[in-house]
């Protein structure tokens, strides 16, 4: 398979165990001195170890988060700060979809030279949502959970939501997740990888992890 880079890339899924997955893969031509780190059940994308903060602050922001709601746990990622945006209108809204559509609506693309699409995902153990917001527009798309099926996005080459999947998705925990990201077809084909994370829930029970 012809390597290719696709940039910033969302999934969510649900695994052949019944957990509810999202990762996030971390890849820069231009911005190449970060890496990936957890701090409690947070996933940032920070400056690597012994570099500075020297790029733009929107290039350093939560990739993945857990949003405790009563009796609900939600995972949400995303490629920017609008996953913090989208955190604060999760527990006001009981359609997931709503805070999705509202802050890409609202931001658009990012503001750089390649009008960067913003990509975001929300995964429970009952819904699977994907959205990007790019030149072009808004595309938002609802997944029925399906065990041993994930769905991902990318801010290049795979930009269109719904059209790219896994139909065997057999991560057992947040490790294997992220080991399919860099392991398997199509993902060992992506170039300029920085880093990974991923965050599995099952039963209420979250395992984080990140490389």
């Amino acid at each position: 398979m012809q390597q290719l880079y696709v940039g910033r890339l969302c999934l969510v899924g649900i695994s052949t165990t019944g957990a509810a997955v999202v990762a996030y893969m971390l890849s820069s031509r231009s911005f190449t001195e970060r890496m990936i780190d957890i701090e409690g059940t947070t996933a940032k994308v920070v400056p690597k170890r012994g570099s500075a903060r020297s790029y733009p602050a929107h290039l350093y922001y939560d990739c993945i988060k857990v949003i405790n709601l009563k009796g609900r746990t939600v995972l949400l990622v995303g490629n920017g700060p609008h996953t913090d945006y989208i955190e604060t209108m999760v527990p006001r809204e009981s359609d997931l979809e709503e805070p999705i559509s509202e802050i890409l609506g609202v931001l658009g693309h990012e503001n750089d030279e390649q009008k960067t699409p913003r990509i975001v995902g929300i995964a429970t153990e009952d819904e699977l949502i994907l959205g990007l917001v790019s030149e072009k527009g808004l595309d938002i798309k609802r997944f029925e959970p399906q065990p041993g099926r994930a769905y991902y996005v990318a801010t290049y080459q795979m930009q269109q939501v719904g059209k790219h999947s896994i139909e065997r998705f057999t991560a057992m925990n947040a490790l294997a997740t992220i080991s399919i990201l860099k392991k398997e077809d199509p993902f060992s084909n992506f170039t300029e990888y920085l880093g990974s994370a991923a965050a599995n829930l099952s039963h209420g029970r979250l395992d984080l992890a990140c490389d």
